[in-house]
């Protein structure tokens, strides 16, 4: 019998389906192992972004989402992420541009798909 190689991917996903499953603690821990091994990973980044914002850790969100955004800063998803994040913690213009800005990238994929 072959050993299974696991992957940062299969680590990512046990870090969803932890989450899922109501074990915020052992997703957060995946999440924070994975963020050293894979700092370039733009999935985990934003997945770390929304299990803080899930626990209310809106620094921590914060900091994992502009990660998210360094990698790219035009991923549709880690801009609604900071837009939502900003609102959590009471800073209406900065979530008034994340908004904004999240709209226009709307925009732009909606407008790709119908020229496709």
């Amino acid at each position: 019998m072959s050993e299974r190689v696991y992957n940062s991917n299969d680590k990512l996903d046990d870090a969803i389906l932890a989450f899922t499953l109501g074990e915020t603690q052992e997703a957060l821990n995946i999440l924070n192992k994975l963020s050293v091994e894979n700092a370039a990973s733009i999935d985990v980044w934003r997945a770390l972004a929304e299990v803080c914002l899930s626990c209310e850790d809106f620094d921590a969100a914060e900091k994992a989402c502009n990660k998210a955004l360094r990698l790219n800063p035009d991923d549709l998803t880690s801009n609604v992420s900071l837009a939502r994040i900003l609102v959590k913690k009471g800073d209406k213009e900065g979530a008034e541009i994340a908004s904004a800005k999240a709209r226009v990238l709307g925009w732009k994929e909606e407008l790709a798909e119908e020229n496709e």
